[in-house]
């Protein structure tokens, strides 16, 4: 984050959408898109074997009205939203400490290590590994059970969209 802006820091959006069928992990899509009814019609055409729901998007608009997405002003510099908010996601998937039921409030899960935060598989439809996937285990008790988009991943977007709209 120290360069300076450039052209290829362009404003979009992020946007989020879990992956189904659903298992003992969600798998959640996070990307960027200038135009993110586009993208998410390009994405459905190019990994169409599972069925993908969208999660929401930042900046926050209206949501979907009648089926159809109704986006609002596209957030600043969304290159590097999408690069932070990967970083974190990146250490919550691997690290789980999510789990935990005093998070946010607590460090580091000691003795707790996994190679699995990204899913690095090579795609059935179109060939390619997808980094922009992650994948958290499912919470099976307390305030984030069947929570982990609204409770986990749509904060930390929220936080970074804010800090680069602030700071960037």
């Amino acid at each position: 984050m120290e360069r300076a802006r450039s052209a290829a820091d362009e404003p979009g959006y992020i946007y989020a959408f879990e992956i189904l069928p659903p298992a003992k992990h969600i798998h959640l899509k996070v990307g960027r898109a200038t135009n993110p009814v586009k993208r998410l019609d390009q994405w459905s055409k190019q990994c169409g074997s599972r069925e993908q729901v969208l999660r929401g998007y930042w900046p926050w608009g209206d949501g979907a009205m009648r089926g159809r997405l109704q986006v609002g002003p596209p957030g600043p510099w969304c290159h590097r939203v999408e690069r932070l908010v990967h970083l974190e996601l990146g250490d919550l998937a691997a690290g789980m400490v999510y789990l935990d039921p005093g998070w946010p409030g607590v460090g580091a899960v000691k003795g707790v290590q996994r190679a699995r935060g990204r899913v690095f598989k090579v795609c059935p439809d179109c060939g390619k590994q997808h980094k922009e996937i992650f994948s958290f285990a499912r919470v099976e008790n307390g305030r984030y059970k069947g929570r982990e988009w609204e409770a986990i991943v749509k904060p930390v977007i929220e936080k970074w969209g804010a800090f680069v709209e602030a700071y960037v």
